[in-house]
């Protein structure tokens, strides 16, 4: 069962194992942005939207600097309807600021409201970045950069769980030799 599904993930595995420079690169720019005192937003669709909160509760534990004043920030769909500030991209324009960073996550599929939070982040001067599966590799049209896994939707979501990780070890690494613009 176990080696099966090992061989099932391969793929997924290697989709991320091409993208390990782009990895290490937004690793980099988060750190930057981290010093230079912006946010990070997460947000993901169906599924996705754990993976997302996983991201941005590990981000923030990866910040070396407690009380740095950085925040990763996840919008979710019960958020933005049990607080009173709309849509995903209602919030996102409330919130997001110029120099900010916008992750968006989805492996089954676009939704609209993926698309307004990326065309409402970008209005607001951040950058949007996107972690996709073979059903919503449309989604980079919408964002600034994207990583597809270009596999079925469970075994995107299990991929971007581990970009996500990567992703905060790239953080965490950068920080130690990134200077502040």
């Amino acid at each position: 069962m176990v080696l099966g599904h090992l061989g099932e993930i391969g793929p997924a595995v290697a989709a991320l194992r091409r993208e390990s420079s782009r990895l290490a690169e937004w690793g980099e720019e988060l750190a930057r942005v981290r010093l230079r005192g912006g946010c990070v937003f997460a947000a993901g669709s169906d599924g996705s939207s754990h993976e997302a909160q996983r991201f941005t509760s590990e981000l923030n534990a990866h910040d070396p600097v407690e009380g740095s004043g950085f925040k990763a920030i996840s919008i979710t769909k019960s958020a933005a309807g049990s607080n009173g500030s709309g849509s995903m991209g209602a919030q996102i324009s409330t919130q997001v600021r110029a120099g900010d960073i916008v992750v968006l996550l989805a492996a089954r599929g676009i939704t609209e409201e993926l698309r307004e939070a990326a065309a409402a982040a970008k209005s607001r001067g951040a950058r949007v970045w996107a972690l996709t599966g073979k059903e919503s590799k449309d989604l980079a049209q919408s964002v600034n950069e994207s990583i597809c896994i270009d596999t079925d939707p469970p075994h995107a979501e299990e991929a971007h769980l581990v970009a996500v990780l990567a992703l905060c070890e790239c953080f965490e690494d950068a920080l130690k030799s990134v200077e502040p613009e």
